[in-house]
Formats: C-alpha cells, sequence, structure tokens
C-alpha cells in the first residue's frame, strides 16, 4: 500500500472479558475519523559542558485520542454524547392531562407526549369542550404545541386528551461516561484494498457543541479518549491502546 485515501464504516461495541469486540453497531454514515496519538515528556539538559545540552528524556504519559464525526442523529449515537441513558416510551393515549393554569389568549403550552399528536381535544374544568380553530391551534397538524385564541368562559384549567406515536427520551447526564469497543472496517479507494482499526476501550467526553439550528445538513461531533486496556497489552500483536491491521503489499 503506497498512496491511500480511506473510507469505511465504523462499529461500536462492548469489549468481551477475551478482550474481544461483541455485537457491534454501525453507527452509520460519517464525515470524518480521527486518531490524535501523543505523550507528554519530561527532558533533562546537563550542566558540565556549560552549553545545556539534552542529555536525557523522562515520558510521563502517552494519551490516544479519537475525534468522530457522525451523520446519524439516532438514539444509539446521541446517547453516546449526552451520557443518556435511553428511555422507550411506547405509542399510547394520554388521557387527563392537565395544561398549566392561568393561560390566557396568545399563550402556546406543549402537550407532554409530543410525538405525532393526533386525535386531539381539549376541555375545560366543567367538561365543556373547546373547538380547533376557534378556541385553540395547533402550530402544525400532528404537532404538540397549542396556542391558545379565546378563552371565552371557560373555567382552568384546561385539560387535554390525545394520541401518539412511540419515541425515545434521552435525558442528559444520567448515565456514567460511555465506554465502547471502535473497530473500522476501511478500504483504500486509491487500490481497493482492505484496511481494519480496532480501539479497544474508547470512553466518550460529552459533546462540546451540537447544533440546534442548521443551514445545511446537521453532523454530530463527538470526541474521546482510547483507555488502556491490560487485557491485550500482554499480545505483542494487540497492544494496550488498539491496533491496525493493513494488508502485506502484493
Amino acid at each position: 500500500m503506497k498512496d491511500f485515501s480511506f473510507q469505511g464504516r465504523i462499529y461500536l461495541g462492548t469489549k468481551l472479558p477475551s478482550g474481544q469486540p461483541g455485537a457491534l453497531t454501525w453507527v452509520g454514515d460519517q464525515s470524518s475519523c480521527e486518531i490524535n496519538l501523543n505523550t507528554e515528556n519530561v527532558d533533562r539538559t546537563e550542566t558540565f559542558s556549560g552549553n545545556r545540552l539534552q542529555s536525557a528524556r523522562l515520558r510521563t504519559s502517552t494519551t490516544v485520542e479519537l475525534n468522530l464525526v457522525l451523520r446519524y442523529f439516532n438514539p444509539y449515537n446521541v446517547q453516546l454524547g449526552l451520557y443518556s441513558t435511553p428511555q422507550n416510551v411506547t405509542a399510547g393515549s394520554v388521557a387527563g392531562e392537565v395544561l398549566p393554569s392561568g393561560l390566557v389568549v396568545g399563550d402556546r403550552v406543549a402537550l407532554q407526549n409530543g410525538a405525532n399528536v393526533t386525535n386531539l381535544s381539549i376541555e375545560d374544568d366543567m367538561a365543556a369542550a373547546l373547538t380547533a380553530g376557534t378556541h385553540y391551534r395547533r402550530d402544525d397538524a400532528n404537532g404538540s404545541v397549542i396556542e391558545i385564541l379565546d378563552l371565552g368562559s371557560f373555567v382552568q384549567p384546561l385539560v387535554a386528551d390525545y394520541d401518539h406515536d412511540a419515541f425515545t427520551s434521552l435525558p442528559l447526564f444520567t448515565a456514567q461516561p460511555p465506554e465502547r469497543y471502535l473497530y473500522m472496517d476501511g478500504i483504500n479507494t486509491v487500490d481497493g484494498s482492505r484496511v481494519r482499526a480496532h480501539l479497544y476501550r474508547v470512553q466518550f467526553n460529552p459533546v462540546e457543541n451540537l447544533g440546534m439550528i442548521n443551514e445545511e445538513f446537521g453532523e454530530l461531533p463527538l470526541s474521546g479518549t482510547a483507555l488502556f486496556d491490560s487485557d491485550n497489552a500482554t499480545d505483542p500483536t494487540l497492544g494496550g491502546f488498539g491496533r491496525f491491521e493493513i494488508p502485506d503489499a502484493a
């Protein structure tokens, strides 16, 4: 392999006690994946020659950093950057959801389960029905945000009944820092040869910047550190952090 330009699939999974990866999940398309190797050192200069020449170097740390920019915004990927424990909410019906008290014309309120809301009906505290388009409206056809148009003589609090689709809730910082085995099944697009990369224990950092409004395609930037893996370190073909597998030259 001489010239190279890599592409490939990135998979994440858990490391088995054997040191090998368990079940892997493809994270989808990504715009970049970079590994940064670094060492920190303490240098010593001698004092006998009059030239203060460097005479020794002591390595004090070795680190492997990962930067991965994903293009798929799904629960598996997003939970890594949010330190989240996903909560799956099944599709269902909500009866008697009490809306905030003291609403006035022009106020907007959000329903608690906002995934594709259908069959919405709203009543007041005396069971008098509000009419869509007259007393309230929604910002979009199946949205969860309701704007109050006319309260008339209705008695608050208002109460909503509706159906909703299933969704995944990702509460922030409800899980320990996620650790994953990273496996790249790559291809050199110059000559079609295969290359593989392993990082055994990637611990992800919280996402630093997640764009909530995008002018172009959005991306999910993740960073992390490859921790030392003592299970694999004793095998000289594996190493303690990870490895590349490059085909022999023809």
